[in-house]
């Protein structure tokens, strides 16, 4: 075989080699759950494919209750623990059922009912925003359903807007100009992985601690296939054909993981064990990530079993999370 043709063949190798490698990089990591949290703070909804938007998914994080000061209420709060027992069904894309086991009816409600009144409201996170409150026979129901007076269901109208707020104690810059958001606390998407899961529980079982599901996290998008903890490690994805993200702050987590959903009950974990190995400086103890789409990609479905392929990797996190689990 002459020069030319051993040199050929080995850039042919050397090409199939660096496939391969792409694809082992790209191809391993796939969409396992997708859910909407209609309602901040109640109940998820597991959905087979969603639909990807510059603020969220499609009616996710569209409603908060208030307060009667128009102040959004948390379970981290004792007192407004039964959210997590509302229980939205979107019965179309504008009307959504809620249930509770604490009310006899479900209430059906009207996503783009014009039988409401506009409110200056708190959000989580950022200042005052506008948003629509329905009357008196919502609020009826949200008292029976948490045991609460004077609470109101709020959602988004054409007078809201709300941009992603950056966490101080992050310390990690958005990478674009801040884009709209829906009621999310601080991004429209948050990842999380089965992995890390995993790991955690281990660590958990270690200390003679229960397991958690993933259901303490509250993400939109889980994904199985990396390592543990690597989507720290991430810059930008893709998922599906055209929606890319960026892969933007690490999530905090708070007193919200350690309620059960299910009997509502309270105890130190899982952020005990996340403090000995996941915690930052300022006292962030991360699982997580948020994500900031790219603009002009989002507008496609994401789908259960899409894959996620990677796109870049932070350099700096990267080298983070090879110091401390690669």
């Amino acid at each position: 075989m002459d020069t030319p043709a051993i040199v050929g063949a080995i850039l042919i190798v050397m090409i199939t080699i660096g496939y391969f490698s792409w694809l082992k990089i790209n191809a391993h990591s796939t969409v396992t759950d997708l859910k909407i949290y209609p309602i901040k703070s109640c109940g998820a909804i597991t959905l087979e494919a969603a639909n990807a938007t510059e603020t969220g998914f499609e009616n996710d994080r569209l409603a908060q209750i208030s307060d009667s000061d128009g102040l959004f209420c948390t379970p981290r709060h004792k007192k407004y623990v039964k959210l997590f027992h509302i229980q939205p069904k979107l019965k179309t894309k504008t009307e959504l059922l809620l249930s509770s086991p604490d009310v006899t009816h479900e209430l059906k409600l009207d996503l783009n009912s014009s039988d409401t009144k506009t409110i200056d409201a708190v959000p989580m996170i950022g200042p005052t925003v506008k948003l629509q409150e329905y009357g008196d026979e919502v609020t009826k129901w949200i008292q029976q359903a948490t045991g609460v007076g004077g609470l109101r269901l709020t959602r988004i109208g054409k007078e809201y807007k709300r941009l992603v707020k950056v966490n101080p104690d992050q310390n990690e810059k958005l990478p674009i100009d801040a884009p709209y958001v829906s009621l999310a606390d601080e991004a429209p998407y948050l990842l999380t992985s089965t992995t890390s899961l995993q790991d955690l529980n281990k660590r958990l079982k270690a200390r003679k601690s229960s397991p958690v599901d993933m259901s303490r996290f509250r993400p939109n998008i889980v994904i199985s296939g990396l390592q543990p903890w690597e989507e720290d490690s991430l810059s930008r994805i893709r998922i599906g054909e055209t929606a890319e993200f960026l892969v933007w702050q690490r999530c905090g987590r708070c007193t919200m993981t350690t309620i059960d959903q299910g009997t509502l009950e309270r105890g130190p974990e899982p952020l005990a064990t996340l403090k000995t190995f996941r915690e930052r400086d300022n006292g962030q103890k991360n699982f997580g990530v948020h994500m900031i789409p790219v603009p002009g990609t989002m507008g496609s479905t994401i789908r259960v079993g899409d894959k996620l392929q990677i796109l870049g990797y932070n350099k700096e996190r990267k080298a983070e999370w090879k110091r401390l689990f690669g």
